[in-house]
């Protein structure tokens, strides 16, 4: 691998690689680029630069903040492409390598090799013996990891790889969340296969004064290089915090498999730039959008247009078909953005292990025709081939696999109707200017404006011009305003990435 660097581009994600010699560095990002590793950008003035974290590399360079980066965040949570929020300097692609030395910085990305299309049948037979030679290896290599236990589809396909006569005995833990029925489901099949099964709550944000919890959401933006919800990592930190850490057997990259963004009926078809802006719109600019009013109002307009082009560029990228584009922009924008940061972020406490990111469960499912991905008839007929037993169970708040394994015509025309309700409720959401705050977000958030209400320097004008109105400032410092928890973690995100400095020999901190 010495020679050809290349070859380790095939680690499991989140596994990168940086290795040092007489003559400078290397580093290697998986396939998928799910380990954050960044770059200065050749072009870009300054002194090169390697970093595992994107602030430090901007600060190192005196980067200004890239406007565009504040606008995609302010809409969508996250960023696109490669983007930070500092000028001139880049998240390391997938697959990509980047090298520094006397030279400076210089990148390079494989070209990707399109490969053969694949039948359902021949998929679910492939993605099978896939998964159980990985979680055999995996067990045999790792006998005490744990099985983090849903109610869902992704980790039940995990489940239903390891041989029943595995089973009793392994670990698994669940998160409750309140309102959510995991709980009640994964409980169920422990006691089915013997599993010694963990359930984990959010306890002990009540306790936490508004300093403490400032001091984890803004500890946790920078975990994140404020590209990420920190209030959500702050809430999850908390939780973690209350039993042991180790090796994690994650459901994680299930949903490349099943059309994450397919709406209505679905039929390969070119695209125009305004079914981009609808789905901007209705399925992703919905959810962690920060409030109205809270940004500069010219800045608001300009926002909205800068995001929706990186949409467009991002779907325009992945070629003329709708429904492979957007696979592509779930697997290369928001399972390497969203989730591989937050990953890339647990992953200094604990070992993450994804076996549906692999590029090889990766490739399967980018090689199925969109039809056969749609409403998880594939991993449907994956759960089926893998342990039919565990196919016949319901999910949480959805029906047993078997039933979008062998739909029936009447199963087709309720599965439709569901996929209208869901796209009604994201209307009301985006009428009613709501979205989904994260478990504990509430909490933490109040915690956080309290905080702020008893320091307002942090909320200075100075460090948030131009992107924050100064008139919000005002109305939450004097409390006439009570941000949303997604207003929270961007806010905490620009002052993060505009007001923490590295002093010499010392940790980062908020000033």
């Amino acid at each position: 691998m010495r020679s050809n660097p290349q070859g380790l581009t095939r680690l499991l994600p989140p596994f990168a690689a940086v290795r040092g010699d007489d003559d400078g560095v290397t580093m290697v990002a998986d396939s998928m680029g799910f380990r954050q590793l960044y770059h200065s950008t050749p072009a870009a003035a300054g002194a090169p630069v390697l970093c595992t974290s994107a602030l430090l590399a901007g600060w190192h360079r005196g980067a200004a903040v890239d406007h565009t980066a504040v606008a995609v965040q302010s809409l969508l949570g996250w960023q696109l492409g490669q983007r930070t929020l500092l000028c001139g300097v880049d998240k390391l692609a997938p697959g990509a390598t980047a090298r520094l030395d006397a030279d400076g910085v210089s990148a390079s990305t494989p070209d990707r090799v399109s490969e053969a299309a694949i039948g359902l049948d021949e998929a679910v037979a492939a993605a099978a013996a896939l998964l159980r030679a990985s979680l055999d290896a995996l067990l045999d290599d790792h006998p005490d990891a744990v099985l983090q236990l849903t109610g869902g589809q992704d980790s039940r396909l995990l489940l239903s790889a390891i041989p029943v006569a595995r089973r009793r005995g392994l670990r698994a833990m669940t998160l409750g969340v309140p309102g959510g029925g995991d709980v009640d489901v994964a409980s169920r099949l422990a006691e089915r296969y013997g599993l010694r099964h963990d359930v984990h709550g959010l306890a002990g944000l009540d306790g936490l004064s508004g300093a403490e919890a400032w001091d984890l959401v803004s500890a946790a933006a920078m975990r994140l290089d404020g590209m990420a919800d920190p209030i959500a990592l702050a809430a999850l930190t908390v939780a973690e915090s209350s039993f042991d850490q180790g090796v994690r057997i994650s459901g994680l990259g299930g949903e490349v498999a099943r059309g994450f963004y397919y709406v209505g009926a679905v039929k390969e078809r070119a695209f125009a730039r305004k079914d981009a802006e609808q789905l901007a719109a209705w399925r992703m600019f919905a959810n962690e959008s920060v409030e109205p009013g809270l940004l500069e109002p010219e800045f608001t307009v300009w926002a909205r247009k800068a995001a929706d082009d990186e949409v467009v560029s991002a779907l325009s990228s992945a070629g003329g078909e709708w429904f492979h584009a957007t696979d592509e922009l779930y697997l290369r924008h928001r399972m390497q953005r969203w989730a591989g940061v937050t990953d890339t972020a647990a992953g200094s406490d604990r070992i993450i292990i994804n076996p549906m990111l692999s590029a090889e469960f990766l490739g399967i499912a980018s090689r199925l025709a969109p039809e056969d991905k749609a409403h998880s008839l594939f991993l449907a007929r994956l759960q089926m081939e893998l342990d039919p037993e565990l196919g016949r169970i319901p999910l949480e708040g959805r029906a047993a696999p078997i039933r979008a394994a062998y739909p029936t015509p009447w199963r087709s025309a309720t599965t439709t109707l569901g996929t209208g309700r869901r796209l009604a409720r994201k209307v009301a959401q985006r009428i009613r200017h709501g979205n989904r705050s994260p478990a504990g977000g509430p909490v933490l958030a109040a915690k956080v404006v309290d905080h702020w209400r008893r320091h307002p320097e942090l909320l200075s004008a100075a460090h948030l011009s131009p992107f924050v109105r100064p008139a919000w400032i005002d109305g939450v410092i004097d409390g006439r305003v009570a941000p949303k928890p997604s207003s929270v973690a961007f806010v905490t995100n620009l002052i993060v990435a505009t007001t923490a400095r590295v002093p010499q020999g010392g940790r980062a901190d908020v000033r």
